[in-house]
């Protein structure tokens, strides 16, 4: 042969040499169409023994198959076997939502089934299963003889996977034999022990977790204790139901331990394809401890609350929902209602007057606005209008406004709505209303100006139907009122900027005149109450919501808004006075007005340094003294590791004060390193000297758990002792 023949045989066989040290694909084997094998092997070195069958790759050798990869320091594939065998430093990824490590594996070449040696299933969160001996029977099924599961996850470990089982486990799982069943995402163990830092806690001859992951399970919940004045010493055993991916249901029992009380909390959440609403029933077997009142204290209104509740069984039902089933077209509505009106003082601790359930369907676009309401209300307070409690169905409710002017810059506007109110005995109230309206805006050298012109029409229908209480109103029949309104106002917003200042300042004037055609006495009022003057309503034309009654008279605001921005952050000043030039007296007020019909000096002052502090004050100016008659600081201060909050009020005694109120609230989180927090919060009655509210949650949470103990103490009225509760719970991930 020719030297320069001799020459490209060698340079051939080097490059095949080559080509065989980078990679070899399994089919190059006559392939067997039962496994469906299309395997890759990579490799350092890739040698074949075509006589025994068998394929060697030696250095990194890694397998991959669909969505299966193994990596090896050395792998044979065995033809007439099927058998993959994997020795030293073996990884397989994504395994049973995890990576595997071992030392030594044998795999079906379809990877249908695997055993593996001395191995280890660490899971996405770095908690892991160890293991001497692993099956993989199935795609889905796979048993772990004598296993240790690590329940605490671990940042550490889900980084670098290889330092599972390097250290110390708090808290594991050992069992005789564990499967997982991947389809179901789920372990399944037999004569389990868990420990806590090595120290045996209990023993359960089977036990069944869910794979720690994002996906949601039925079952068990971390148990809970509480102590409170009412249950005395409790358990809650919470158990979770996974009904579907868009519903689920949280059944929590309360047991009290030193008495017969149980009460059975009943939670429903369900997210829809147009919104999601939830509800939530509490049903007890009304075994309470009786609460002592202070009889001496009650007043004739509050007398039903000395009686206590006789009934077997006791129950709450509260909801919420929020639905868009267009761009424009939405539902909301709310649920509250209870079996007895003492249930929220026995159950959870504080009073209202009563409770309120409502249905909102509503049509927005722009600025138009149509509306059906639906309100239902449960007097609580007085068992004698219990009948007479107010039940809307419906209220229907529209506004219409121009997009273009026809003259000038005027819009024209319309609101109507219809009400009626149907107890199930008492006053039978029907209306209905009808607002035109007019607006004309115009800027003349930089002052704002608008006048408005609007026109009330109201149509009463009224039927009484008293059963067992006296009528108590001499109102007619049908009726109608008329109110006509016209307002006008002026802005002038000034700013100056400097080179560190930028400063504005806006004086405002609103001048408006009103009035009714009847006496507020001879018109039913089922939708007004009384009102107060704020730095909010100061400049707005009518300070009292609803259709029954309107502010009437003349009067006139006037004040100004001011802000100041430069390095040290944002000071503000709103400040503004309303007097009434003429006022007819009504059955509904607006408190901060003098005898003199001049209002007291409301107003509000601001800070605010970035994101980190902030103080408001709201005040009230007495008209003739500038004595500060009411008070509110607000105050937060946050940072890194501490937030606080305080929430003063004082109500200083005077003409329009009777009695002198004074509140502070003061709240506190507080984060004690990197897994520990408290948080404190305490509501204070300065002028009593009593306490309403006081907390103390202390939490930590850590790698493995979350521990957290609380103790509140409530103390709404002086017609029932402080009611005080203790509770003790701990959580361990994953389990």
């Amino acid at each position: 042969m020719r030297p320069f023949a001799k020459l490209q045989y060698c340079a051939a066989f080097l490059f095949l040499i080559l080509i065989a040290k980078n990679s070899f694909a399994i089919p190059a084997f006559k392939q067997n169409k039962s496994s469906g094998i299309a395997s890759v092997l990579k490799a350092d070195q890739v040698d074949a023994d075509r006589n025994e069958n068998v394929l060697i790759a030696k250095g990194n050798a890694e397998l991959r198959n669909d969505n299966n990869v193994i990596f090896a320091d050395r792998m044979t594939y065995s033809k007439d076997k099927k058998i993959i065998r994997a020795i030293g430093n073996v990884k397989m990824k994504n395994f049973e939502i995890g990576n595997l490590l071992s030392s030594e594996a044998e795999v079906k070449d379809d990877f249908s089934s695997a055993k593996f040696l001395n191995s280890e299933i660490v899971f996405q969160d770095g908690s892991y299963l160890k293991s001497p001996e692993i099956d993989r029977e199935t795609a889905t099924s796979t048993t772990l003889y004598n296993s240790t599961f690590s329940l605490c996850p671990d940042e550490d470990i889900a980084a670098d996977n290889s330092l599972a089982g390097k250290g110390f486990d708090m808290a594991v799982i050992s069992s005789t034999r564990n499967n997982i069943n991947k389809a179901e995402n789920m372990m399944r163990m037999k004569h389990c022990i868990f420990k806590i830092y090595s120290l045996p806690v209990f023993y359960s001859p089977y036990m069944k977790i869910p794979l720690p992951s994002k996906e949601r399970h039925s079952g068990f919940l971390p148990p809970s204790y509480a102590k409170n004045s009412n249950f005395g010493l409790s358990l809650k055993v919470p158990y979770y139901v996974n009904i579907a991916p868009n519903m689920d249901l949280l059944v929590t029992p309360q047991i009290g331990l030193d008495s017969n009380q149980v009460l059975v909390s009943n939670e429903f959440r369900h997210l829809t394809t147009y919104g999601r609403y939830n509800l939530k029933i509490d049903v007890a077997n009304n075994e309470l401890k009786k609460t002592a009142i202070n009889a001496s204290a009650l007043s004739a209104s509050s007398a039903s609350l000395l009686d206590e509740s006789n009934k077997k069984y006791r129950w709450a039902t509260s909801g919420k929902g929020l639905f868009d089933f267009t761009k424009n077209t939405g539902l909301d509505f709310e649920v509250n209602t209870i079996s007895d009106p003492n249930y929220l003082r026995d159950y959870r601790y504080y009073y209202v007057a009563y409770t309120e359930s409502k249905v909102n369907l509503d049509y927005i676009k722009g600025r138009d606005y149509y509306s059906i309401k639906s309100i239902r209300f449960q007097e609580l307070q007085n068992k004698a209008y219990a009948n007479e409690a107010a039940f809307v169905l419906p209220s229907v409710s529209t506004y219409n406004e121009t997009k273009k002017p026809m003259f000038f810059k005027e819009k024209y506007a319309l609101t109507t709505n219809f009400t009626s109110v149907n107890p199930s005995e008492g006053m039978q109230y029907r209306r209905a209303t009808i607002v035109p309206e007019v607006k004309v805006p115009f800027n003349v050298k930089g002052n704002l100006f608008e006048v408005d012109a609007k026109a009330q029409g109201d149509l009463y229908w009224i039927e009484n139907n008293f059963k067992t209480t006296a009528r108590s109103n001499n109102y007619d029949a049908l009726q109608t009122n008329y109110k006509p309104e016209v307002s006008a106002t002026w802005k002038l917003p000034l700013m100056k900027k400097a080179k560190l200042n930028t400063l504005i300042f806006e004086p405002m004037v609103t001048i408006v005149s009103s009035s009714y055609k009847k006496p507020s006495r001879n018109v039913a009022n089922e939708d007004s109450n009384s009102s107060e003057l704020t730095v909010s309503n100061l400049f707005i034309s009518d300070r009292i919501y609803g259709y029954d009654r309107n502010e009437a008279g003349e009067r006139a605001s006037y004040g100004f808004k001011s802000s100041l921005f430069n390095s040290l952050g944002e000071f503000g000043l709103t400040i503004g006075q309303s007097y009434r030039i003429k006022a007819p007296s009504q059955d509904v007020v607006i408190s901060g007005f003098a005898d003199n019909n001049k209002s007291n000096l409301v107003g509000q002052a601001l800070y605010k340094a970035g994101k980190n502090f902030s103080i408001f004050y709201t005040f009230q100016l007495n008209e003739s003294s500038y004595r500060n008659d009411i008070n509110q600081v607000i105050v937060n201060l946050a940072f890194d590791y501490i937030t606080l909050s305080t929430d003063y009020i004082l109500l200083k005694k005077s003409t329009q004060n009777p009695l002198k109120k004074e509140q502070m609230t003061i709240g506190a989180n507080v984060k004690l390193g990197n897994k520990w927090s408290a948080k404190f919060s305490t509501s204070e009655d300065l002028v009593l000297d009593r306490t309403l509210l006081r907390s103390l949650l202390l939490s930590r949470d850590g790698t493995c758990t979350v521990f957290g103990i609380s103790i509140t103490e409530t103390n709404p009225s002086a017609l029932v002792k402080a009611q005080r509760s203790i509770s003790f719970n701990i959580v361990f991930k994953n389990l």
